[in-house]
């Protein structure tokens, strides 16, 4: 967590901006790639502007201070990017593209969750010792 940009630095602008580049080429890659569906672009639009609302959310989190919400929701993103994978890949008789997509959000959903729950923890802990 010590190479993470500081509260209300700039340079989470730049993170946000790779972090929703790097978001956006897997899920691509994974709905036009790895499932091998048809390019359409109103899907592509949709695809991007998910990974770029989720980038906004967890680096204007980070940038805020809220850094342990921010790698938990990371490392969740990542969990659910590899259940997306795993499940496109499975044979579902068609319902594939779906559970991926479920699979993703969950990952991100317990993430988030549980970085909240974590930062709370660590809110209460530091409250606790400044008292003393």
């Amino acid at each position: 967590m010590n190479r993470l940009p500081a509260t209300r630095s700039k340079r989470w602008l730049v993170w946000m901006l790779v972090y929703g580049l790097l978001l956006s080429f897997f899920l691509l890659l994974n709905r036009f790639i790895v499932v091998g569906e048809t390019l359409q672009i109103g899907i592509a639009f949709r695809f991007v502007l998910l990974a770029f609302v989720l980038s906004v959310v967890v680096n204007g989190l980070g940038w805020a201070g809220a850094r342990y919400i921010w790698l938990l929701t990371t490392i969740g993103l990542a969990i659910g990017l590899g259940l997306m994978y795993y499940y496109s890949v499975k044979d579902m008789t068609g319902w594939q593209d779906l559970v991926s997509l479920l699979g993703f959000i969950e990952g991100v959903a317990i993430g988030f969750i549980l970085g909240v729950v974590v930062e709370v923890i660590h809110g209460i802990g530091n409250r606790r010792s400044r008292k003393k």
